[in-house]
């Protein structure tokens, strides 16, 4: 598994947030105080993004990979059924996090694929 970035900020339920295609956890910046205030919010750099490690040279990277990359990580935290919101790229890799791991809510904008 790769190791991701990611900021953390407020209390509350866990609420995830996946950047797009080209992007990183900071196209989050201007929204997470406000969500920090009623949430547990994770802005992640998705595998070979922002401040991450890329996956592995043997696994394809694809949303399915980074959304398995995403579900050992939050295993990781301890992060069980978050909310996820996801832009673009980030919202199939929502989509994708779904199928293998419960999530609470999915709120996806413009979700590619």
């Amino acid at each position: 598994m790769s190791s991701l970035a990611f900021t953390r900020a407020g209390a509350g339920a866990p609420l995830v947030l996946l950047h797009g295609l080209g992007g990183s956890r900071h196209a989050w910046d201007p929204v997470v105080p406000l969500l920090a205030e009623r949430f547990d919010v994770l802005a992640v750099d998705l595998p070979g993004f922002g401040e991450s490690e890329p996956l592995p040279a043997d696994v394809e990277p694809s949303p399915k990979a980074f959304a398995e990359s995403l579900a050992g990580f939050l295993q990781e935290l301890g992060v069980t059924a978050p909310h996820i919101a996801g832009n673009s790229h980030g919202a199939w890799v929502g989509l994708e996090f779904a199928a293998v791991r419960r999530v609470a809510s999915l709120s996806l904008l413009s979700p590619a694929g």
